[in-house]
């Protein structure tokens, strides 16, 4: 359970195509500072089983898509006390979770999408070197060029970006600046909770490549909020695909009032009775 991009295309042509879930949304990394557990670090991918992320609510509109999901900090505990790589500890409180609202904005006759990442701390731990990585394998012009795909980031603009020699471009940038890039072969990605952090580097060779930002934040405190937007574009030129990327980030900004009102309304944050059982299940065969 989780978030991702099936597919994305531009003018008809493929930016994103056969791409795996997991590289094709936002990850966030943390550690959770408390008296019994110490310091834990925590490295979440997009995609998730349950009940480590559970839905609370799933709403799609004409243009604006909401979802709402919590990462169950306890259920992540629980998971480590039965493989004993932590100390059995009690509970204070039932509610411990770091709760993301996604709100995505796909409006007519614009070349962009404007998806709203909101993270709220509803637990009694801080959370420290707060980090959202949002990584990306485009698969530009899907089957007939995934593998010969070139990457570049335009520090100028902060923004990262694909292309093959087909013009075809995709890429990304979020309202918040980022403070690392890395562009690599797929299969040559790595990430975890001994290395969180992008290498600052970009292949000088085609190949089925992922592209990746990195925000960092410094901690998270209980009932403390953390925002940002990310445009994602593409364009037949890396002029076009930047003066898009400019314009959604320009459009996004317009729009962060209206979401951070809906993110505290109450029925955005009341839980669907539809998710109620499956948020019990333990997810097999996620992917």
């Amino acid at each position: 359970m989780g978030f991702s991009l099936k597919e994305l295309t531009f003018k008809g042509k493929y930016l994103l195509y056969l791409t795996e879930q997991e590289y094709a949304g936002p990850w966030f990394g943390f550690k959770i500072r408390g008296e019994k557990i110490g310091t834990l670090p925590i490295l979440l991918k997009n995609i998730e089983p349950t009940p480590i992320y559970k839905l609370v609510n799933s709403r799609k509109g004409r243009y604006v898509d909401r979802i709402t999901l919590d990462f169950d900090i306890k259920e992540y505990l629980k998971k480590l006390i039965k493989a004993k790589k932590l100390k059995p500890i009690t509970f204070s409180r039932e509610d411990l979770y770091v709760r993301l609202y996604i709100d995505v904005f796909n409006k007519p006759k614009v070349p962009y999408i404007n998806t709203f990442f909101t993270f709220k701390n509803i637990s009694e731990f801080d959370l420290i070197d707060f980090n959202i990585f949002f990584i990306f394998d485009f698969d530009i012009n899907g089957l007939e060029g995934f593998d010969n795909d070139y990457a570049e980031y335009d520090e100028e603009n902060d923004i990262i970006y694909q292309y093959d020699k087909s013009n075809l471009y995709g890429g990304f940038s979020p309202i918040s600046k980022a403070t690392n890039y890395e562009a690599c072969l797929t299969n040559e990605f790595s990430l975890d909770q001994e290395k969180m952090a992008l290498s600052n580097t970009i292949p000088n060779t085609p190949g089925e490549i992922l592209s990746a930002l990195q925000i960092k934040f410094k901690t998270l405190e209980p009932e403390q909020t953390f925002q940002t937007a990310l445009t994602i574009s593409g364009g037949s030129s890396k002029e076009e695909l930047i003066q898009n990327i400019i314009q959604g980030k320009s459009d996004s900004i317009k729009y962060l009032s209206q979401v951070n009102r809906n993110v505290k309304s109450n029925p955005r944050n009341a839980q669907q009775e539809a998710f109620e059982k499956i948020n019990l299940q333990e997810a097999k065969d996620c992917d």
